[in-house]
């Protein structure tokens, strides 16, 4: 006669059960850190990407508003390998001039600011055109 209340269905989880339900877990909890360490590791470059293109623009900024087009060059053509309060970015700014001053002659510069730093897969490149006034 059984007991009422007792069943032979009722049992704990066996060795087999709990080591299954371990792997489970062991996976989700590697997924997942793998997920926060590549999320901290692409919002790292995110924001120096950021930094870098601000770096860029504002170089592009001061050339642009300069009034001394034939001085451009001399001025800002240089490569900074330190930037004050950035540190490990470098900034290189090149300035090719075509044409002259002859009338019926395009007489313009092209300026290109290139930023660098260890966070970035590649550089920041951006090109502006200007022209004689």
């Amino acid at each position: 006669m059984r007991a009422t209340g007792s069943s032979g269905a009722e049992r704990g989880m066996t060795l087999i059960e709990i080591i299954i339900a371990l792997t489970i877990l062991s996976v989700v909890v590697l997924g997942m850190g793998q997920f926060a360490f590549n999320f901290s590791r692409t919002e790292r470059q995110s924001e120096a990407r950021t930094i870098a293109v601000f770096l860029a623009d504002q170089r592009l900024s001061e050339i642009r508003s300069s009034p001394n087009y034939s001085g451009v060059d001399s001025v800002y053509g240089v490569s900074e390998a330190t930037i004050p309060g950035f540190t490990g970015y470098a900034r290189l700014t090149t300035i090719q001039h075509t044409g002259g001053p002859r009338p019926q002659t395009n007489d313009y510069k092209t300026i290109t600011v290139r930023v660098t730093a260890p966070t970035l897969s590649t550089p920041v490149t951006k090109t502006i055109v200007v022209a004689a006034p």
